[in-house]
């Protein structure tokens, strides 16, 4: 029997809009450092992240032996990352000054693939940041729930993810969405999936917004 998906945050129907745009924002790597603060904790494990793929396994590496971690001990170590993420992760640079500007434009969404157990804690660490704006944690195809927020919204949509398949989704279920590349850290960018056609990548939040500003017709500072 397959598990139920489970999905925390408040549902699609209960949010409010304030505008005809929205912007739909992944939360690690694009609201929150991930990469950075992972290897951080990999070295207290006595391990280190070095990328020959798009993919954690198999490109985590004890220090000691040079043996690759499983995917059952990279889980326990991200689990902890989640546990402890109030402490160890910051926003990304120049995120929080970004969205004050946009949301002069454009309702905004945190969507985030973060086992949903862990909603409180990032709950907590966006309000002290001052990001208030609703987050939805699940384990649903991304796809899915844009979709579901793109019939509520009559547009411009903008969907911002590092994932590449995630783009790939959206893509899929919401065609009319734009979609953009935001990625932190860099470290994975030299193994990246191709994006799905019609995105758009960007190296940082001053990029990112000058692109989403385009899309949403304003200049993004006013």
């Amino acid at each position: 029997m397959s598990r139920e998906t489970v999905t925390a945050g408040p549902p699609v129907a209960s949010l409010g809009s304030a505008h005809d745009a929205l912007l739909i924002l992944d939360v690690d790597e694009v609201i929150l450092e991930f990469i950075g603060p992972f290897r951080r904790l990999l070295a207290e494990y006595g391990a280190h992240l070095s990328p020959e793929s798009f993919r954690l396994t198999g490109n985590v590496r004890s220090l000691s032996t040079g043996a690759a971690l499983t995917g059952h001990e990279l889980d326990g170590i991200t689990a902890k990352l989640f546990e402890e993420q109030d402490q160890r992760q910051p926003l990304v640079a120049g995120v929080a000054e970004a969205l004050a500007r946009l949301s002069g434009a454009a309702d905004i969404v945190f969507l985030t693939a973060m086992t949903p157990s862990f909603y409180p804690l990032r709950r907590g660490l966006l309000d002290r940041n001052g990001l208030h704006f609703p987050m939805i944690a699940t384990e649903r195809s991304k796809g899915a729930v844009v979709a579901e927020l793109a019939e509520r919204w009559a547009g411009p949509l903008v969907f911002a993810d590092d994932l590449p398949p995630n783009l790939e989704t959206v893509r899929r279920s919401a065609p009319d969405v734009h979609l953009l590349h935001l990625m932190a850290d860099e470290a994975f960018r030299p193994h990246l999936p191709p994006l799905p056609a019609g995105a758009v990548s960007a190296a940082d939040w001053p990029e990112a917004e000058a692109i989403i500003a385009g899309w949403l017709g304003c200049d993004g500072r006013g």
